[in-house]
Parts: C-alpha cells; structure tokens; sequence
C-alpha cells in the first residue's frame, strides 16, 4: 500500500478503519449470553462490532472456551484450533490478556481496559494497548435509554446510594463519617444486593445510632433505578477504589449529579460534571452540593444523549489506533 493510500485510510473515522483492515476480533472478559442484555456496553460492544462491519466476532471465556457470535446474535462453539489466527484482541480486566494464549498472542492489534490503574507484569514484553479510564467515555446504549433519560420529575427529600453493600463501596466508610446535620434531615436510600449482611447490618447499626433517617431498597429494576436517579436531589458514591461505573453515567443520563470520592475514576472528558470529595470534607460537600441550579440538569442531560454508541466506540478505537500509530505499530 503506497504512503497515500495508507494516510486516507488512517484518516477514516475508527470503526471505518477497522473495518477495512481487519477481519476478525476476539473478545474476552466481555459479556456475552443473552440474559446479559443489562449490563451496559460490556454486552453491546461487540454486537455493536458485529452490527457495524463486516469483522467476525468472538468470544473467548475464562474457562477458554471460544465462541463465534452469528449475525443473528446467536453463539456457536468452536474449536481454537479451527482458527489460525484473529486480528484484534480486546480483552477487559488485567487477567483477560494471556501472553501464553495462540490465538491472543497473533492478534495484530491487542487492547486491554485493565480495570486498574497499573497493567500487569505479565504484560512486559508484549505490544498490548492499554486504554485507562481517562481516556473512555462510556456510552449510554439504547437498550438502557428507556430507563435513565431527563423529564420533569419532581425532586423528593432524599440522597440516593446505588451500589452492592461490599467494603470496596464505600458505605461503612459513610456511615462512619456522616452527621445528621450534615443531611439536614434528608432521607439516605440504599439499593443494590448485599454480598455480605454483616457488613450491612454494621453501616446500618451505626446510622441507627445516628439517628439518621434511611431506608434500604435491595436490588431493584432498571425502571425502578432510573425513578430514584430522577427523583434523587444528589447521588452518593464514595468507593475505595472504582472505574467509570455505571452509576456515574446512569445519574447523569437522568439530569442528576453524583458526588464522588476522589478513589473513583471517571473519563478525563467528564471530570466537569462530576462533584468530588475527600473523606475529610465528605459532610461538607454533601451540604454545599445538595443544591445547584437548573442549567446543571440540563447539561448533564444533554451531555448523556450525546453519550451513543457511534461517538464513544469511535473515540474508544481512535485512541487505541492513536496508541498503536505512537508505538510505531502501523
């Protein structure tokens, strides 16, 4: 290919040059059985590939088993050594990628979300692009549109804490820190399974002692969720450590900001639109961002439209293309 030639096609938006590069991209550590339709673009990236060109897409589980995604989106086994190769390698969290796996090991292009701030040792040695959370923007897929968008649902007096009850969500650590004063008599609502009850039982005995007001939902619908984010005055997330999550995106899509320990990573692009604390001025900035005005609902909502899949997979696969140009990979 003359030096023309290549230019152009480096110049076509990412999923174009994709398409006309490649043939074929193996998935790993990506949802993938139809019953996953809810979790995000975790489930509809690779439909979203499948959909857009004209590469083949598979899957490769934790137990390597590998599996070829039909355009009906139906799956069909396959045997590893029924191919020689595949072009691309994406494989989300840090363990995805092998480096003793055949078939990952002859991807030409190998990104990774790692989930984590540093990659693995195991990636020494080894051209793997690593896409951070600074450098994506989840997308907001239209399966979940009808569940988390902006109307003019009338605030009700309470902060909204979505999140599974686990050390690493950060609710021991606001039920220690948090004052009655500092909610000014605002109800807390939880909801999110409980992986572990005594960890529970602890945030909620101490907020009993506090005589704070809150109130525990479990697990609810994607429907249900979309109603509390829309009828929160502020959503809480104060994670020991977190990446992009969903209820970032989710919150904003309903024209509701989160506040956010400073643990939690979110897109670069969106940092604006965030609230941020530290453990010591948690009371503080939960008073101080209780209230804010209207032009805030608006821009976060149409922040959030803007938020497809066309414009994030794009920017996704531009940057890994971008990484690749840089390392000298052409």
């Amino acid at each position: 290919m003359d030096g023309s030639k290549k230019t152009e096609q480096m110049n076509q938006p990412s999923i174009a040059y994709l398409d006309s590069n490649y043939r074929s991209i193996l998935f790993r550590g990506f949802h993938f059985l139809p019953e996953n339709t809810a979790e995000g673009w975790v489930y509809w990236l690779p439909r979203y590939i499948l959909h857009n060109t004209s590469l083949k897409v598979y899957f490769l589980t934790n137990d390597r088993e590998l599996y070829l995604l039909n355009g009906d989106e139906t799956l069909h086994r396959i045997e590893s050594e029924a191919i020689d190769s595949i072009d691309i390698f994406f494989g989300r969290t840090a363990g995805s990628f092998d480096p003793k796996n055949r078939l990952i090991q002859s991807a030409k292009l190998k990104i990774v979300y790692p989930l984590k701030s540093s990659a693995p040792e195991s990636y020494q040695g080894h051209s793997v692009i690593i896409v951070h959370d600074d450098a994506f923007i989840k997308p907001l897929p239209d399966h979940d549109r009808g569940f988390f968008y902006c109307d003019n649902t009338k605030r009700e007096n309470f902060f909204l804490y979505p999140a599974a009850f686990t050390n690493l969500k950060g609710q021991l650590k606001f039920a220690k820190r948090v004052t009655r004063r500092a909610l000014g008599g605002t109800k807390v609502v939880f909801c999110g399974t409980t992986k572990n009850e005594s960890y529970a039982e602890e945030c909620f005995s101490i907020l009993r002692r506090k005589r704070i007001d809150f109130e525990y939902l479990k697990r609810v619908s994607k429907s249900d969720m979309g109603d509390l984010y829309r009828k929160t005055q502020l959503t809480l997330f104060f994670s020991r450590s977190d990446f992009n999550p969903r209820i970032f995106y989710e919150s904003m899509a309903c024209g509701t900001p989160c506040l956010l320990s400073k643990k939690v990573s979110i897109a670069a692009e969106l940092e604006p639109l965030a609230f941020r604390t530290s453990n010591l001025m948690m009371n503080r900035n939960i008073r101080r961002y209780a209230s804010y005005p209207d032009s805030l609902k608006e821009t976060l909502c149409t922040t959030a439209l803007d938020l497809t899949e066309e414009r994030c997979y794009e920017h996704l696969f531009g940057y890994a293309l971008s990484q690749r140009k840089r390392a000298g990979n052409h």
